[in-house]
């Protein structure tokens, strides 16, 4: 396998797509033919970048040397509460029926080897899509989404509406509450009300279990054999109640007056792209990387019926997708096991 030593003021990417072991790496060429997209939370705060590149490196052992420090400050849990609290008012006074209230959660390393972190979680998350990406001036990211925006080919395309969350069981179903369906029908509406403004037609199955690690959602998906440009569709898509609210403006709005931090490229987009075959992906459980330090991005969906202490829960248990992989890379790192 080959060595490739990447700094931060290199452009790349390394990703695995879901139920593939290879591990793929762009580094960037303006004149290459092979391409990344990387959309933000919000377009306005950071630009669409794509990455392109010539030749694909298959299976690199990747050094990634990275001396940025980490300035964001962490969410603590009274700050949460208070949030979470003006959210909820702005929910009962009708301002919106449902929102998201992320948080960041900082961990501390010892000479992380980013690589080989990146390796783990490819290992560990099969299933998922993993990436690793870093982009001059604007910074390096990992994570291991769950969450197809939206996948195109020759024959049409498919999309999902995904929400909900519950701790996978070890034994027998979920038990899905009136919050949870709830929740995951504002999505289904809303990608209805979006394709049928653009006169595509489709099929919806659904809703049925999907899950990711330790936690399990309710998915429907969308279907059509209409041929499309994905990334248009995408941002037709994007940002929606998933990952905003509902209503979405007014979620939007409530976001950037009450969250601490800027989302950047949590909740953003990312994926592979060409003319034949396109798969695009939500950018969640994801953290942003530093020298001695990682940042985790989690958040969850309030209604009406949350409680916060449960969605506080909540975020501690996605945590647990980066967090683990966190923990075994650096046992191993440290000759601890």
């Amino acid at each position: 396998m080959e060595k490739v030593l990447l700094t931060k003021e290199d452009m790349f990417v390394a990703f695995s797509l879901p139920g593939e072991n290879d591990i793929q790496l762009y580094k960037h060429d303006e004149d290459g033919k092979h391409q990344f997209v990387i959309h933000p939370f919000i377009r306005e705060s950071v630009d669409t970048t794509f990455v392109k590149c010539r030749s694909v490196l298959i299976n690199p052992i990747i050094q990634f040397q990275n001396d940025t420090v980490n300035v964001i400050q962490e969410t603590k849990k009274e700050a949460y509460t208070t949030q979470a609290s003006h959210l909820l008012n702005a929910i009962k006074q009708g301002h919106f029926s449902k929102a998201i209230l992320s948080r960041i959660k900082t961990v501390d390393l010892v000479d992380p080897d980013y690589g080989r972190i990146f390796s783990a979680l490819v290992n560990t998350y099969q299933k998922a899509f993993c990436y690793f990406f870093n982009i001059p001036g604007q910074g390096s990211w990992m994570g291991a989404s769950p969450e197809v925006l939206l996948k195109s080919d020759d024959n049409g395309f498919e999309t999902v509406a995904l929400a909900g969350t519950l701790s996978n069981p070890e034994f027998g179903e979920p038990v899905w509450t009136k919050k949870e369906k709830e929740e995951q029908q504002i999505i289904v509406d809303y990608v209805k009300e979006k394709l049928d403004t653009r006169n595509i037609a489709y099929q919806l199955e659904g809703p049925r279990n999907s899950v990711a690690g330790k936690v399990v959602h309710l998915k429907s998906v969308f279907t059509s054999n209409q041929v499309i440009d994905p990334v248009d569709v995408a941002l037709a898509l994007h940002p929606g109640p998933a990952i905003s609210g509902f209503p979405v403006d007014k979620a939007l709005d409530f976001i950037d007056k009450t969250e601490s931090h800027k989302r950047e490229y949590y909740c953003g987009f990312l994926g592979p792209v060409s003319d034949n075959h396109t798969t695009l992906f939500i950018n969640l459980r994801c953290m942003q990387l530093f020298r001695h330090s990682v940042s985790i991005y989690v958040g969850g969906g309030f209604t009406k019926d949350s409680v916060i202490e449960s969605e506080w829960q909540e975020t501690e248990l996605k945590s647990q997708t980066l967090l683990s992989v966190l923990e075994d890379s650096y046992l191993a790192v440290d000759g601890i096991k």
